[in-house]
């Protein structure tokens, strides 16, 4: 609190009979607003809350701004166009050019909202943020209340401003491809260029419309770490990889199919199933072969496994074999067509009766497996049943994946967002100890991950190790994310999502992520989305790029984050047309005030209640050489702790002898009684020199006129209330 500087009775009766001819016993303080007269009051032993200044105000700012070590990579800075709005926040305002013409009131600061568990402020400053090189621009912070932080606490969060555009009918948004650390010394975090003041203010631009509505607003999420991954490795070395079958009297079989024995490679039990007469294309003209899981293999619903191998007919003349590679993902027994892969025409009837060809002697047919690579999948946590069934067997999944190459949804470059993170994914995991097995495989299309829950949705993540031909991905690793359908409610209903795909990359210790600014829309036909050119195929297995390492390794991941709508808001307006904006204060007896402070009666104007302050003798750096004057506001207002009032106005002592007033400018946030700076003015107003000088026509029969002409008042609505 300041102190008030007082003076002695002795020292007031001479300051002020040396300029004041005559004083009347009789003197008293009036003042009038038009024409109606009221009595004065005087302070009764309580004073107003510490009166800080501006310039202290200012400074205590600058040191909160100035002091962050934290540097915005422009690569990582991230704007786009984007439909949706903001789910954390808005802030809607109907006279921002005030506040741009505004040479004081530098910020505007939201009242608090929640998120993420803590208490946050949205921060505006409308010509930028001058201790954060934010001249000529527009600045955008957020603050965490740090009365919820113990000092050694962080809180890591993702921020995403939103400024409305009108001509777009969408949101200009920034954000950074990193997370934002929050601690006890580190509270306010944002972008001090987003957009230059010019460019903002231009109504052509669409960003101030309806002549000075304006809007923005703000996504706080906290990313979590994810609690559902996979480990996908492939084994390639077996104790005994090859399994022989010889069909005794073959030209005698006469069922449709034949399975051989069970046997046992890579920790999976399997048989040869044979059609003599050939199966679908091969029926009547060849022999079909196939590799199939036995019917007693447990699998999880949604569990592949990938298989390397080749099927031979042995040849009996050691001539050469006849050889066809197998290089698929297994379902399990029951989960869909993928449970065998062979051949239907695998050699035709005309090799097998031709003797001197050696495939089949003394009627007999020797058929056999060499089983190179199985993998396997180890999912975590843990899980106790069998896990949501998936929606379609592996046939008809790929019949839907021709949607992707007719998807009408086209990702712009100039939304697609490339950076590095430092925290892992959210909402699902995916490690790869094999990659390259994939990578070299000609008939592996993709890696498809078991589903995982966001938002009450299931959900997939695919790796397209060679790209997404289908998709124009071909020569670049492809990414993408699927919803299964039989989890939306209704054949109309729309699912909006946010991603964002990560690749860790080993030499940066971090990940590599892409995403796309605006939001993506799922519902029964567009059941899959994300990027097919996320990397060249090129750079990424190039070890020395640090996404494949320790041999074969790789990681990916995934955020699906449900955008919602914000429930929180306000709306920021200025009243600038007041039926009476002056108040007037005739102080008579102006050297016989021998009190530290003098209040006039209160006036009403804009809505809210005020009153004049003047301390005769000064006070802090005015005590003892000028006038100190102020505008209160009354101590009966009701504001919201949070709450503040955007007031410009003037001060004036009138002259009396029709020369120049002394004015002085208020451009300033006023705070409720109780909660911050409820008054302000100026310590040296006007100076005792001035006052003394009869000329001059300040003071006339000892007569001192004060008076207090109101320009803007703000008010602002929140919602809900």
């Amino acid at each position: 609190m300041s102190n008030h500087y007082t003076n002695t009775v002795s020292t007031v009766l001479l300051l002020f009979f040396l300029f004041i001819s005559s004083a009347s016993s009789s003197s008293f303080i009036r003042q009038y607003t038009d024409d109606s007269n009221t009595n004065f009051q005087e302070e009764n032993g309580a004073v107003p809350d510490a009166i800080q200044g501006e310039a202290h105000y200012l400074r205590q700012h600058e040191q909160e701004i100035s002091s962050r070590d934290y540097k915005l990579s422009v690569s990582n800075t991230v704007k786009g166009l984007r439909d949706r709005p903001p789910s954390s926040y808005s802030l809607k305002m109907e006279s921002f050019n005030t506040l741009l013409k505004s040479t004081n009131a530098d910020k505007y600061v939201s009242r608090p909202f929640s998120a993420a568990g803590y208490k946050w402020t949205l921060i505006v400053y409308p010509n930028g943020n001058k201790n954060d090189n934010g001249a000529g621009f527009l600045s955008l912070y957020v603050a965490i209340d740090n009365s919820t932080l113990s000092p050694h606490q962080e809180v890591f969060v993702d921020l995403r401003f939103y400024v409305f555009n009108r001509v777009e009918k969408k949101y200009l948004t920034i954000q950074d491809t990193d997370g934002w650390r929050f601690s006890y010394f580190k509270t306010m975090w944002g972008f001090s260029q987003v957009l230059p003041v010019n460019t903002f203010k231009d109504s052509n631009n669409g960003y101030l419309y309806d002549g000075d509505h304006c809007e923005f607003g703000v996504d706080v999420t906290t990313p979590t770490v994810f609690k559902e991954s996979e480990l996908f490795t492939v084994t390639d070395k077996f104790y005994n990889p090859k399994y022989t079958w010889s069909i005794q009297k073959f030209s005698t079989l006469l069922e449709d199919s034949y399975y051989s024995d069970v046997f046992s490679i890579g920790g999976r039990r399997w048989n040869i199933k044979v059609y003599p007469g050939g199966s679908a294309t091969g029926k009547g003209k060849a022999v079909s072969i196939f590799l199939i899981l036995n019917a007693n293999e447990k699998f999880r619903p949604y569990e592949k496994i990938y298989v390397g191998a080749k099927l031979r007919v042995l040849n009996q003349r050691n001539f050469k074999n006849i050889e066809k590679q197998i290089d698929n993902w297994y379902n399990g027994p029951g989960y869909g067509d993928g449970s065998g892969w062979g051949y239907n025409e695998f050699i035709p009837f005309s090799d097998l009766k031709d003797s001197s060809k050696g495939f089949l002697v003394n009627d007999v047919l020797m058929v056999q497996v060499e089983i190179e690579a199985i993998s396997s999948t180890k999912y975590f946590p843990k899980e106790n049943g069998a896990g949501p069934n998936p929606n379609v067997g592996e046939a008809d999944h790929l019949h839907q994946h021709q949607e992707i190459s007719s998807r009408d949804h086209k990702v712009s470059v100039s939304s697609t967002v490339n950076g590095l993170r430092d925290r892992p994914p959210s909402s699902y995991s995916l490690k790869m100890e094999s990659f390259n097995k994939l990578l070299n495989s000609p008939y592996t299309e993709r890696y498809q991950s078991r589903p995982f829950t966001v938002g009450g949705y299931n959900w997939t993540l695919m790796v397209y190790p060679n790209g997404n031909k289908k998709d124009s991905g071909s020569g670049y690793l492809s990414l993408y994310v699927a919803i299964d359908n039989s989890t939306l409610v209704a054949g109309q209903q729309e699912v909006y999502a946010d991603l964002r795909f990560y690749v860790f990359n080993n030499n940066e210790r971090k990940y590599f992520t892409i995403q796309d600014t605006n939001v993506w829309r799922f519902n029964v036909f567009k059941t899959m989305w994300g990027f097919s050119q996320v990397l060249p195929v090129a750079t990424f297995k190039d070890p020395k790029n640090g996404y494949l390492y320790d041999g074969d390794h790789c990681e990916f991941g995934v955020d699906v984050t449900i955008p919602t709508t914000y429930q929180v808001s306000e709306l920021f307006s200025i009243a600038d047309n007041f039926y009476n904006p002056k108040f007037t204060w005739t102080i008579r007896g102006f050297s016989t005030l021998f009190k530290d402070t003098y209040y006039s009666d209160l006036f009403s104007i804009g809505g809210r209640t005020w009153t004049i302050q003047v301390n005769p003798s000064g006070r802090g750096t005015g005590a003892g050489k000028a006038l100190s004057m102020y505008l209160n506001l009354d101590v009966n207002e009701k504001l919201r702790p949070y709450e503040k009032i955007y007031v410009r106005g003037k001060l004036r002592v009138l002259n009396q002898r029709g020369l120049n007033n002394i004015e002085r400018q208020l451009d300033i946030w006023y705070q409720g009684p109780g909660y911050g700076e409820y008054s302000w003015g100026y310590h040296e107003f006007i100076s005792f020199s001035d006052l003394r000088d009869s000329a001059k026509g300040f003071v006339v029969n000892d007569v001192l006129m004060v008076q207090a002409e109101l320009e803007d008042i703000s008010s602002t609505k929140y919602l809900p209330n």
